[in-house]
């Protein structure tokens, strides 16, 4: 139940309520306002004295006379269902203020329905439901105001309990927002790190709106992602025959011989993607998958990790390369005991595989022109798990070298 507002607040919503349903009972209005019945027939008979039409169904509630109301602004019937469908998702969304915030806007939204169109839409409400996949409690109550602070440049303070369970005082210039796996991250400039930095909604404790501003970023979200492109290669997808015919794959000099290896089962613990090379899909889908795991500082995360080398595998292949497979991004680990909400593992399992060293600048595609010769090798391959690994050798994307292990028969 809300808290009560000023009458005059209140007499101006209970209008815009009454305009967003055919009927309404007072026991719905005093819910909502967090008042008495009684004081809800004070109010319609005040606004009745002002002039507002309100007709009285006797048993059932109120509404407003047809005609009363010319909405500005009017909705196709197709339009308002989208509208009330979307309702059913963002009230599993875990920030509160988010899903509340979007459950008043629908209130106005459907104060300018046509008259008729109202009795569907109570109708849609009633008939959709959307099945939770586990708990999902609302964990934050920031994602409004961070919003506001992010489109008016203001500075923003908070105490945050990191993934590490380390606590953290940050004064932050907000920049982005985006939400994956149930969960919403905010990139923002730490200016005692200076630094972008990403933060799950859920891990801060308290915030704080300063009246401090700050000057705009220059640069965008595609922008801030090409620097994380600067680390780590994002053009890493296999099996794109866009080389010649014939083009053999000896014959780039920075590229060494393929090597025969048998490797020993491992297991790595990372974030995954389910993509498909079908109109270079794949290379959006792992691009992101790896622009997420550099903000978010998914290795920083993962527990009884070896060391800090990240494997890249491609994994579950449908069939073949034509076909859509799982990238799974992560770091080699000793046991399983434990992995992270929102991680997954896979086991690398002991098989033959054909080894390629490969170096040159991560961001002018070697790893891209790789898997190409690869592709065009003809190589008697298993499509279970292929990767690649780097290591510290990769750690200058200007100058790296990567391994690249293709599973074969």
């Amino acid at each position: 139940m809300e808290k009560e507002k000023p009458r005059l607040a209140r007499l101006a919503a209970i209008l815009t309520q009454l305009q967003s349903k055919r009927v309404i009972t007072a026991s719905e209005m005093a819910e909502k306002h967090g008042v008495s019945i009684r004081t809800i027939y004070r109010d319609i008979k005040t606004l009745e004295l002002s002039g507002v039409p309100i007709v009285t169904e006797e048993g059932i509630g109120y509404s407003l006379m047809e005609g009363y109301s010319l909405p500005p602004v009017m909705f196709t019937e197709e339009e308002a269902n989208a509208l009330i469908t979307a309702e059913q998702f963002i009230n599993l969304n875990k920030d509160k203020s988010f899903a509340e915030g979007y459950k008043s806007a629908m209130i106005k939204i459907k104060s300018v329905l046509k008259f008729s169109s109202k009795s569907k839409a109570d109708l849609l409400s009633n008939r959709i439901h959307v099945r939770k996949s586990g708990e999902l409690e609302k964990s934050s109550d920031y994602l409004l105001d961070i919003q506001i602070a992010l489109t008016n440049f203001q500075i923003i303070e908070i105490e945050y309990f990191s993934l590490e369970n380390k606590e953290s005082k940050r004064s932050i210039e907000p920049f982005a927002l985006y939400h994956t796996n149930e969960n919403w991250i905010l990139i923002a400039f730490c200016l005692s790190k200076k630094d972008f930095r990403a933060f799950r909604l859920d891990r801060i404790q308290n915030m704080k709106l300063l009246q401090q501003k700050f000057k705009p970023h220059k640069m965008t979200l595609e922008e801030y992602f090409e620097k994380c492109r600067e680390k780590y290669s994002f053009s890493n997808t296999p099996d794109i025959p866009l080389t010649p015919a014939g083009f053999k794959f000896a014959s780039n000099q920075k590229n060494k011989k393929m090597k025969d290896v048998t490797l020993e089962s491992f297991n790595i613990v990372g974030i995954s993607i389910r993509t498909t090379n079908e109109n270079n899909q794949s290379a959006k889908d792992i691009g992101e998958l790896w622009g997420k795991f550099v903000s978010e500082g998914i290795s920083q995360n993962i527990p009884n990790k070896v060391d800090e080398t990240i494997f890249c595998a491609y994994t579950n292949y449908e069939s073949d390369h034509l076909k859509p497979y799982t990238t799974v991004l992560g770091c080699k680990v000793k046991s399983l005991d434990e992995i992270p909400e929102g991680m997954t593992s896979l086991e690398i399992k002991g098989a033959n595989y054909k080894k390629v060293i490969t170096k040159g600048d991560l961001m002018k595609g070697v790893i891209y022109d790789s898997w190409t010769k690869i592709w065009d090798a003809n190589l008697d391959r298993a499509y279970q798990t292929d990767f690649e690994v780097y290591g510290e050798k990769a750690q200058n994307p200007k100058d790296a070298e990567i391994e690249i292990f293709v599973g074969v028969k």
